[in-house]
This record gives structure tokens, sequence and C-alpha cells, in this order.
């Protein structure tokens, strides 16, 4: 009788995102990671999905500018808000955050208009 070796499956280990967050038709997931060395580490991509087919893709367009100013904004304050940085770098991203805030807020106002134009329903257009 001949032993059966034992296969054992190794999973590399992939953390979940702490948290998604998104602007318009960009997603943003958050990774909060530890390093001994260097305390804990955060980390993000930014993704854009299709309004009428929910592709995801990396590319963009210009219109999707405005919704990067707005991701970079919830961005800096949710990773501000989570308290594992140092407290100058806590005052910068909330800083950023108001101030992209406010800038946001007046862009409306002194339009008129909501700053995020209407989606294409065209695939070929994504």
């Amino acid at each position: 009788m001949t032993p059966i070796p034992l296969q054992i499956q190794q999973q590399s280990f992939r953390p979940k995102p702490m948290m998604h967050v998104g602007a318009g038709p960009l997603t943003s997931s958050i990774w909060k990671l530890r390093n001994d060395e260097s305390g804990w580490r955060y980390r993000f991509n930014v993704i854009r999905q299709s309004s009428d087919h929910g592709h995801f893709t990396d590319l963009f367009h210009p219109r999707d500018l405005i919704h990067f100013i707005k991701l970079i904004q919830v961005l800096a304050a949710v990773i501000a808000d989570d308290g594992c940085l140092s407290q100058s770098e806590r005052i910068m991203l909330r800083r950023l955050a108001v101030s992209l805030d406010e800038f946001l807020t007046g862009e409306c106002s002194s339009t008129h208009e909501d700053p995020t134009p209407p989606l294409e329903n065209s695939l070929h257009n994504d």
C-alpha cells in the first residue's frame, strides 16, 4: 500500500477592503493594511461602472473629473475619520475634505445645477 500524499492548498492572503465608497459612476475600495514597521497603511483603487450594463473599467471620460473631485473628498473624509493616521495627516485630510466640499458646494450654487452631467446610454462611449 502506497501512501497518498496530502495536497495542501495554499491560499494567498488577500485582505478584504475595509470599505467601498463612490461618487457618480466612480467606485473606490479602501484597504487598511497593518505593517509592523510602519504601522497602518491605506490603499485604494478607482474604477468606473457603466450605467447601462454594469460593466467596470479603468477608462474614464472628461466628464468624470468632477466625480474624481467628489471621490477624493469622500476618500479624504473616510480615511481621516478612521483614526489610524498621525494627527498631522488627519488634519491635512480633514482640511482637504472640507475644502473640496466647499468647492463643490460653490460650483453647484454658482451654476444652480448639479455638477454631475447626465450619463449617456451607449456602451461604446464607456
